[in-house]
Parts: C-alpha cells; structure tokens; sequence
C-alpha cells in the first residue's frame, strides 16, 4: 500500500520521540516540553509525528482525526489483515487523538448536565461534586489524564459494549482480542480490573508508544506532585490529584 510505504520512510528518518520533542531547537520545526505532550496541551493537526487518518487508508466515521504516524502505520497494517479475513465487516475509527481542551469540552459538558452518562438520569441533582466527577469517570477522562491525548489509542465503530457481544461487533471483538497485540495494539480497559474505567471493548491503544508516555506522565507526577495538572483549571479539576493516578494507571496488565 502507499501509505504504508510512505509511511515507513518517514518513520525511518525521524529522531527519536523524546530527542525531537525536548530538543527541537536544533530542527526549527516543533518544540513541545513533555510535561505537555502527555497532558495533550498542544495541536496535534500542526505537529509532524501526527497524521491525518483521512489521508491514509484506514477507514473514519468523520474527518480531521489524527494519530502518531507509528499507530497508524501499525492499524492500518491490522485493519488490512482483518479484511483478508471479513471482507464485508468493516472496523472504523470514529475517535483519535483528544487534546486538552477537547477533552474538557467533553468533561465539562458531562459536568453541566449538557451530555448524557451512562446511568446517570440527571447529574445536576447529584450531591457532591466528588460523586459527580466519578460518574463520569466511568467512561471519561479528567483532562490532561487521557491516554487519547498521546496520539496512540483509537475508539472504533460503537461506543457501547453491548454492540461488541453479537453479529459483526463480537466478530471485530474476538478478533482483535486475539490478534491486536501481533500490531502493538492492546484494550487497556478491560473487565475484571478493580478500579479505575469501566470495560471499554470499542478502546484500543498502541502500546509501543503508550507505555513510554504512561511512564512520562507518572514521572512527572511524581516529581511535581501532581501540581503539572493544575495548570489550566476545568469544572471539578479540584479532584484531578486525587483521582488521576487511580484511573490512569489502573488498566490491563498485558497493556503495560
């Protein structure tokens, strides 16, 4: 394919994620302290390890959803062998990268009642602001605690996992449980954890990528306590130190 073919070229001359990132003087092209990066305070359509899945091959519910080039790469090369296999079934991206602020759109939307949650009626007659924010933590993330902001993890086709558990969704399921991590792909929320997201069968993230920006973003909470996720306050970001390590860190073992 020529997007795979174009890709592993591009790939082949880059520097190394964190050499780019924390030295980009010397390229004149980007630069980004990643204390950022993996709180998704930047634009991912101006950064060039990102792409453009509507310039590629793999299949999107819209347009101007991006990825890091090596996560694409990779699903583009999984979406390709799935086919081989079920031809009729189609597997689609419909979310991607989030940054910052996409994220707190959706959380405070959630927060004011504007989006609906799972189970929830009406989260405005909820008491306590601690009880509200882990409602929506069920499916959603603080900002600047999504591992969508690190161009790596993708939401396919539902976002529900009653779809994943007949005809076509439990085909695309069953198949990528068994063969995503032969791509570098993993489902980080998986069922049978003990805290943390609930099950997100539709979640897949690249972990070659994912793990090394994991490890950054507990870094760096460690060594500021937490205080690097105070920078740009959202509704109910008075939790966010509290919360944060318990969600972000509590994911499938096979994804670490």
């Amino acid at each position: 394919m020529h997007f795979i073919t174009g890709l592993k070229i591009v790939l082949v001359l880059q520097i190394s994620f964190f050499a780019f990132i924390a030295f980009s003087a010397e390229t004149g092209i980007y630069e980004i302290p990643v204390s950022d990066y993996v709180t998704g305070r930047f634009n991912p359509e101006k950064h060039p390890l990102f792409v453009n899945l509507s310039n590629t091959d793999i299949p999107v519910a819209r347009k101007n959803l991006y990825l890091r080039k090596e996560a694409a790469l990779a699903l583009s090369k999984m979406l390709q062998d799935f086919r081989k296999e079920y031809p009729k079934i189609k597997i689609y991206v419909v979310s991607a990268t989030r940054n910052f602020y996409s994220q707190k759109n959706i959380w405070e939307e959630k927060w004011n009642g504007k989006r609906t949650i799972a189970g929830i009626e009406n989260i405005k007659a909820m008491k306590g602001d601690m009880g509200k924010a882990k409602a929506i933590l069920q499916f959603s993330s603080m900002p600047g605690t999504s591992r969508h902001h690190w161009g790596t993890d993708i939401d396919i086709n539902s976002l529900t996992n009653e779809y994943y558990e007949k005809g076509d969704g439990l085909i695309i399921y069953s198949w990528l449980s068994k063969n995503a991590q032969r791509y570098g792909y993993c489902q980080p929320y998986t069922s049978g954890r003990t805290g943390g997201y609930s099950e997100e069968k539709w979640h897949w993230s690249y972990i070659p990528l994912a793990k090394n920006f994991l490890n950054d973003w507990n870094k760096i909470y460690k060594e500021t306590e937490g205080s690097f996720l105070e920078a740009i306050p959202f509704d109910g970001s008075v939790y966010i130190k509290e919360l944060a390590p318990l969600y972000v860190n509590n994911i499938n073992p096979e994804c670490q």
